[in-house]
C-alpha cells in the first residue's frame, strides 16, 4: 500500500467531536481496557477490510489468523500489488513475507501496525482521554458497543471503537481529521473464534531471511538512549499537551547510528528521529515542501493526518515523524537544544 514512509515509521491517528456522546460509567472503561489485552488470551480468524482516505483512498483487505498468545498472520488480498504477500508476527517480531522477490524480512514488531489491535498505554489514555459511549450497532453479525475517545486537551475523539459485547474483540475502529474527515477505518467483515492450527503460522519454505534495520535496537528508557547513542544527542523541552516521553533505542539505519524518542499521549504518537550523519528525509507518494525550523531551512511532507519534518542545525541531523500538526511539530523542533 503506498502511505508515508520514513526509516520504516508509518504512524495514524486524529480527531473529531463525537455528538451525543454519553460519558462512560467503570464498566465502559473496564472494556476497554479488555479490548486493548484482548488478543492476548483470545484465538480467532476472520477477513478484514481497511479503508484508508486522504488524497488517494483506498482499500486493503486481509485474511487474518490470531493464536493466543502472540501468533498472527495476515495474509493480503487486495489491492493487485498486495495479493500474496504475508505477515507473521510472533513475540515481538514481524517477518514480512516479499512474494515477488522470494524472500521473508525480519524486523522489530511495531504494533502500531496492527490495524486489528488498540495499541495504546491506558495510564496515559485515561489521563489524556475521556471515554464516552456510543449506541450498539452490528458487525460481522456480532453485538458491539461503542467506545469513543475525547481528547482532554483539544476536545476532539482521537478514534472511536467497537467492541464485541461477548469476546471483547475490536471489530471496527474509525479514525478521523480534526476537520471530521475519516482517515481510517477498519472493520472485520467475518470473524470467527477458534485456532488456527500452528502450520499457517510456518515461514514459505526457501525463502531466504533477511534482517531489517529495527533489529540493530532494543527499546529501553528514553534517558538510557541518550547516553548511550554515542553522541550528544539534544532534546526537546515543548510537547504537545498531553504527551510524554515513552520509549527509547538506537539503531542503525543504513549504517548510521540513530537515536529514535517516542512521545505519546497514550494513542497518539511522535517520533524524534536524531543522528550525527546526513540524512535526508524519505517518502513515498507525496512532495515534501520547504519550510523553516528557527531560521533553518526543513523538509516538510505529509499524507493524512502523518507529519514529517526533517531539518539539521549543523552538528546534528533531525525528523520528527507524527500524529501532531506541523504547527507543533515546528514547536517542537524549536525548542531542542542548541
Amino acid at each position: 500500500m503506498k502511505r508515508v514512509n520514513l526509516i520504516a515509521v508509518a504512524l495514524a491517528a486524529a480527531t473529531v467531536t463525537i455528538a451525543g456522546a454519553q460519558p462512560a460509567n467503570d464498566g465502559a472503561s473496564a472494556m476497554l481496557m479488555s479490548a486493548i489485552t484482548a488478543t492476548s488470551t483470545l484465538s480467532y480468524t476472520g477477513t478484514v477490510e481497511v479503508f484508508r482516505g486522504g488524497k488517494s483512498s483506498e482499500t486493503t483487505v486481509y485474511h487474518v489468523e490470531h493464536r493466543a498468545p502472540n501468533l498472527t498472520r495476515r495474509s493480503y488480498t487486495q489491492p493487485a500489488d498486495l495479493s500474496g504477500d504475508a505477515v507473521l508476527v510472533e513475540r515481538g517480531l514481524i517477518y514480512s513475507v516479499d512474494s515477488e522477490r522470494h524472500r521473508v524480512v525480519e524486523r522489530r514488531s511495531d504494533p502500531a501496525e496492527d490495524t486489528t489491535a488498540l495499541d495504546a498505554d491506558y495510564a496515559l489514555l485515561r489521563e489524556n482521554y475521556r471515554i464516552v459511549l456510543e449506541g450498539d450497532e452490528a458487525i460481522a453479525g456480532r453485538r458491539t458497543f461503542g467506545i469513543g475517545l475525547v481528547n482532554k486537551y483539544t476536545d476532539r475523539s482521537t478514534m472511536l471503537v467497537r467492541i464485541d459485547a461477548v469476546t471483547k474483540l475490536i471489530l471496527e475502529k474509525d479514525e478521523f481529521a480534526a476537520d471530521g474527515t475519516l482517515v481510517d477505518r477498519m472493520r472485520f467483515v467475518v470473524v470467527r473464534y477458534a485456532a488456527a492450527p500452528e502450520s499457517d503460522f510456518s515461514l514459505p519454505p526457501g525463502f531466504p531471511v533477511v534482517r531489517g534495520d529495527s533489529l540493530e535496537g532494543t527499546p529501553e528508557s528514553p534517558n538510557r538512549a541518550v547516553e548511550s547513542a554515542g553522541f550528544a544527542v539534544r532534546e526537546p523541552h515543548f510537547l504537545p499537551g498531553g504527551f510524554a516521553p515513552v520509549e527509547g533505542d538506537v539503531v542503525k539505519f543504513r549504517g548510521i547510528r540513530t537515536v529514535h524518542l517516542l512521545y505519546s499521549d497514550g494513542i497518539r504518537n511522535v517520533s524524534l528521529f536524531e543522528n550525527a550523519a546526513p540524512s535526508t528525509l524519505e517518502t513515498s507518494g507525496v512532495t515534501p515542501e520547504h519550510v523553516h525550523v528557527d531560521g533553518r531551512e526543513a523538509e516538510y511532507a505529509q499524507q493524512e493526518t502523518t507529519v514529517l519534518l526533517s531539518w539539521d542545525d549543523g552538528p546534528l541531523h533531525y525528523t520528527l515523524v507524527g500524529e501532531a500538526g506541523l504547527v507543533d511539530l515546528e514547536r517542537i523542533a524549536s525548542s531542542i537544544d542548541k
